[in-house]
């Protein structure tokens, strides 16, 4: 770090009393003599560039002349701040940055490091997989309309709803001619669906933002919506109500996900449709809680995370699960950070997904003590 600053009267070039800051090491006491501060700071040749330097200075006369040879100092500071490889003969006291790894200069330790490139390439669902299992498993999400109402004609207006999805993941909606959306959708369908992963928390938990125009259900689709969306929400009789009306968002234009910090994708109507939600995110949560519940579980965990991702952790949680692998919350150092931990093989059913982590988990303990794996 540089050392304090020190202020040294120059000389009165105006009205002004103007002072110069210059950077010395260590700072010495107010109103040394200037001669004295240049020959511990700078080598011969720095001071005498600094006397030439004061010598054209006083030629500038008038109130021009203080800022003009403010500048000129600030330039002379930033070359005397500068070391050159004469340095260490001059008396100079700031040392060239010795050469270090590349990823010590990034505040890493080669574990961190290599963490990070098996992250890079550790096997997860796509985005589009992703959104499609978001949309699924939401109960609400946060409609956008363009508000027909005349105080707020034209802006955004959010509104929390229930949903259901059809078999292309376009969102169901049964709503209310008492809600002020429904007027929306009817003088302009466009609008976006956004929903978050189940348990969302903060930043780091997933979101997707769906966009497309809700148009109102024909008839003859009615009867299969109404049993998609009684089939995720088996008390919503209201929807039989003379008042309740069903829209579909169609003429999809893509949508934006967000798994987390660092994990962005732009997701587009080809890509939403064709993709499928995961088979295993529905029970996930069940699985998840049976593994924090108990102690040997979170042991077995982190020593699925040494051996197979490679990181040292002192603590770890199951977040949630696809086919692929598993996303968890660890602590390391005292840092409590994501990550993930793919399958040995892709998990498709409950089953499977028991095969697997019993194996990891089997394979990553015999590790941990020493013994052969299983």
């Amino acid at each position: 770090p540089l050392a304090p600053t020190s202020v040294v009267p120059v000389r009165r070039c105006c009205a002004h009393a103007c002072t110069l800051r210059y950077i010395c090491a260590p700072a010495r006491p107010p109103r040394m003599p200037m001669r004295m501060q240049l020959a511990q700071q700078c080598s011969s040749t720095k001071a005498q560039g600094a006397a030439a330097l004061r010598h054209s200075a006083s030629s500038w006369p008038g109130p021009r002349g203080c800022g003009r040879l403010a500048a000129a100092r600030r330039q002379q500071q930033v070359s005397a701040a500068a070391p050159s490889p004469r340095s260490s003969r001059g008396g100079f006291t700031a040392a060239a940055a010795a050469a270090v790894p590349d990823v010590y200069r990034e505040g890493q330790d080669p574990e961190i490091a290599a963490f990070q490139q098996h992250q890079k390439t550790a096997a997860r669902p796509t985005a589009a997989e992703d959104a499609r299992t978001l949309m699924a498993l939401a109960t609400n999400a946060v409609l956008s309309t363009a508000s027909s109402q005349v105080s707020s004609a034209g802006f955004p207006f959010g509104s929390v709803v229930e949903f259901a999805v059809d078999s292309q993941g376009r969102p169901l909606l049964a709503t209310s001619s008492l809600s002020p959306h429904t007027a929306d959708l009817q003088a302009d369908g466009r609008c976006s669906v956004t929903v978050i992963a189940p348990g969302f928390k903060s930043l780091q938990d997933a979101r997707f933002t769906l966009t497309g125009t809700a148009k109102p259900l024909p008839a003859a689709e009615r009867a299969a919506a109404r049993e998609a969306y009684l089939a995720k929400y088996p008390n919503a009789f209201y929807v039989d109500f003379g008042d309740f009306q069903w829209f579909r968002v169609e003429d999809l234009k893509g949508g934006r996900f967000v798994g987390g910090f660092g994990r962005v994708a732009s997701v587009t109507a080809d890509d939403y449709t064709a993709a499928k939600p995961d088979p295993v995110s529905s029970f996930a949560s069940h699985v998840a809680g049976h593994m924090n519940g108990e102690a040997s579980h979170i042991k077995d965990m982190t020593d699925m995370v040494a051996h197979y991702v490679g990181l040292d952790v002192s603590d770890a949680h199951m977040l949630g699960m696809d086919r692929l692998g598993l996303d968890m919350q660890v602590t390391r150092n005292e840092q409590n950070f994501k990550l993930r931990l793919p399958f040995i093989k892709p998990a498709e059913s409950r089953p499977a997904v028991k095969e697997v982590l019993v194996k990891m988990t089997k394979t990553a303990r015999a590790a941990a003590t020493g013994n052969a794996s299983p």
